[in-house]
């Protein structure tokens, strides 16, 4: 147990395997695949303002944006797997996994505002009816998904005040500053739109909580304890099969899911989603493949190299390279396999550290989600400008 509680590392075993299983997928998924019109990206970018059936998938797509996935398959699959997560914990089963949005039993109130504050922005005020100007093939519609709503109700906790309050505080600012980030600074600065989606939601979360701060009838409650919370013994954290379970957690933790489930869930309907058409997820780039490799070398390099946090103080944001940096590299320098690593390795190592300095130094009425998207930003653009000075990218 001394040997434990020393380990600085998480399993050798558990990465190595890991590391395996992404490899796998990346050579499977390219080795199949084809491109077709069902659920066409740019069928369904086209059929916005006019199509109902593409508003529908528009909105599923909002769920798994963080991810770059933008997939209704991979978006279905991740809230059915986070609905049986959540039921799983309901009855305190051995399967449930991670307890989902972290023990707080607030995941019917977190979806419920992700889904109020997407229709308030993407129905009520109509943001979607951009594209009718044909002037976008991508609007930052997603924002409040990842952002001001869930956070909202996991910092206040459950009630119909608090979902109505969050969903449209969410709702209507998330976009408007995402679509000035993606407009004007964006383009100046020539950095990767992840960046303007994080700064983001970063700049709207402090807006979301000031706000909150001084509404009367919203009130604070304490945030889940997440050492208590989870279930693993101090043996369980150090063995394999725990590290490859963190692993999948981290592909959720955007979403405030943090659980195992859902991401399983959700990658196997991305994959399926992929062989079913190659040209629906990841905006139709192709490079879906690479984006996954990317995220399983990032959590994996970050779970490894930094278990000895999540052994200490229960948790750690190795999620944070997994929604940022590895995807955003890809798509900027290209799919294949060098990219991946690279921007796995250097977001792995880069990410968690920079968002918990960045928490430390927050208010603590403000969420931590503020230091994680501050630290996607950062990490990418630092992770970018390094892979730009190396002559093989």
């Amino acid at each position: 147990m001394e040997d434990i509680k020393n380990k600085k590392t998480g399993s050798f075993i558990g990465f190595v395997t890991t590391l395996v299983i992404a490899f796998l997928l990346y050579f499977i998924m390219k080795s199949a695949g084809s491109v077709n019109d069902i659920l066409n990206y740019n069928n369904i970018i086209s059929g916005m303002g006019s199509n109902i059936k593409s508003e529908i998938y528009w909105f599923l797509m909002n769920f798994t944006e963080a991810q770059f996935y933008a997939g209704v398959f991979a978006s279905s699959g991740l809230i059915i797997g986070g609905f049986l997560a959540w039921r799983l914990d309901e009855s305190k089963s051995k399967f449930a996994g991670f307890r989902i949005s972290y023990g707080s039993r607030l995941w019917p109130w977190v979806i419920s505002s992700q889904i109020l504050s997407l229709f308030i922005g993407n129905i009520l005020l109509n943001y979607t009816g951009l594209f009718l100007n044909s002037e976008y093939n991508w609007l930052p519609t997603f924002i409040t998904v990842v952002s001001v709503a869930p956070s909202l109700m996991l910092l206040y906790g459950p009630g119909l005040k608090n979902l109505i309050t969050a969903s449209i505080i969410g709702g209507t600012i998330c976009f408007p500053v995402g679509l000035w980030f993606m407009v004007n600074i964006v383009p100046i600065f020539d950095v990767h739109g992840v960046t303007g989606n994080v700064f983001t939601m970063a700049l709207t979360g402090i807006i979301a909580m000031s706000i909150a701060r001084v509404i009367p009838w919203v009130d604070k409650r304490s945030m889940p304890d997440f050492e208590n919370d989870q279930r693993e013994s101090l043996s369980e954290k150090g063995n394999a099969i725990w590290f490859i379970r963190r692993v999948f957690a981290d592909f959720t933790e955007a979403q405030f899911y943090g659980n195992e489930l859902a991401g399983v869930f959700m990658i196997t309907a991305l994959i399926m989603g992929w062989f079913i058409n190659t040209a629906h997820s990841g905006y139709g780039s192709g490079v879906v493949p690479a984006i996954l490799l990317s995220q399983f070398i990032a959590s994996s390099v970050g779970i490894y190299f930094y278990y000895h946090k999540y052994r200490d103080e229960g948790f750690y944001s190795t999620f944070v390279p997994v929604v940022s940096v590895g995807p955003a590299c890809v798509l900027t320098f290209g799919g294949t396999i060098p990219v991946a690593i690279a921007a796995g390795i250097m977001g792995g190592l880069i990410g968690a550290p920079m968002a918990e300095f960045i928490i430390k130094k927050l208010p603590e009425d403000f969420h931590p989600f503020i230091g994680n998207v501050s630290s996607m930003g950062i990490s990418t653009i630092v992770v970018t400008v390094i892979m730009q000075a190396m002559p093989w990218f």
